[in-house]
């Protein structure tokens, strides 16, 4: 039996239809999937941006706090020492910690309080001290500011230099950042402690 040129060419349009079909469902079936790996790797970098802004932010804590009490800072830390924050920031007397209170960067929490809770650190900036996004990621800018506060942490055990007969040894310093990522909704949270240079009691 012949096929005539008419024959072929209807058979080779189901064809080419048929397969156009099966490309369409496979790529309806895929679409999905390519959106949530898009969210993903946006979600990833927005991430990693925000993790970057927290880790300077705690960069600048500790090289603010190494200026203010004369700790030999670590490489790139630059800035001039002033005095009233080196009073503020003074490891043995903390002078410019209030208790239960929490301004210009500098919280003192009480028991049952944070410093992340008292400075309000994910919503508002008035309490902390902000750190300038840096310039290389001008593209990406984060939705706020990194900041970060700064609290006193006794360097020893309650009553263990009361018990050793000593006078009170200079405080620990923990700073909490926070780095944003693109959206206010995407944040990182980093906490480190510094121990400050001072004259032992």
């Amino acid at each position: 039996m012949l096929i005539t040129q008419a024959q072929a060419r209807g058979f080779s349009i189901i064809v080419v239809t048929g397969a156009l079909a099966m490309i369409g469902l496979v790529t309806m079936a895929a679409w999905p999937l390519v959106q949530d790996h898009s969210r993903r790797a946006a979600l990833s970098a927005d991430r990693a941006l925000a993790l970057s802004e927290a880790e300077r932010a705690l960069d600048a804590a500790e090289c603010e706090i190494a200026i203010a009490t004369g700790t030999p800072p670590r490489r790139g830390c630059a800035g001039v020492r002033d005095a009233a924050r080196a009073a503020a920031l003074n490891p043995i007397t903390l002078a410019g910690f209030r208790p239960g209170q929490c301004g210009d960067a500098l919280c003192s929490p009480l028991t049952g309080q944070t410093a992340q809770g008292l400075s309000d650190l994910l919503t508002t900036a008035d309490k902390a001290r902000a750190v300038p996004a840096a310039l290389a990621e001008t593209w990406r800018e984060p939705a706020q500011p990194a900041r970060y506060v700064i609290e006193p942490l006794p360097d020893a055990l309650p009553g263990e230099w009361a018990q050793a007969g000593t006078a009170r040894a200079p405080s620990l310093f923990r700073i909490t950042a926070v780095g944003f990522g693109l959206t206010e909704k995407v944040t990182v949270m980093l906490q480190s402690v510094y121990r400050p240079q001072a004259d032992e009691p």
